[in-house]
């Protein structure tokens, strides 16, 4: 990914926050399930903390439309957020990252590191 690529919007973007870690995990455990059940799926989902409160995002490319209803139903349960334009440029670079390494790369950071540093 080139440093302009970082700059622009993702094709496809949705972003919830939750109240807790704990529906935040279950929404981000759920989209995993989904998207690898879902073939030919090119998007990436994170789970994190931002300003303490959890987040999970959806990026990439355009899913197929049961994969984006069930997308939309997952996040439904938490409340629609945006990014800074720095997160979003950390978790794209992120995700094209893992795409170079391989089809399914998953990436867990502890409490108390600091992945977007």
């Amino acid at each position: 990914m080139t440093s302009g690529e970082h700059d622009r919007q993702p094709s496809y973007l949705q972003i919830a926050r939750f109240n807790g870690e704990r529906p935040a995990g279950r929404a981000y455990h759920q989209l995993q399930e989904a998207m690898f059940r879902s073939p030919a799926c090119e998007l990436s989902v994170f789970r994190f903390i931002l300003d303490r409160q959890w987040h999970v995002s959806v990026l990439g490319d355009p899913p197929a439309e049961t994969l984006e209803r069930r997308i939309r139903q997952v996040l439904s349960r938490g409340t629609p957020a945006s990014l800074p334009e720095e997160i979003l440029a950390e978790l794209q670079r992120r995700r094209a990252e893992a795409t170079r390494i391989g089809p399914w790369v998953e990436r867990h950071h502890r409490s108390g590191e600091h992945p977007f540093e």
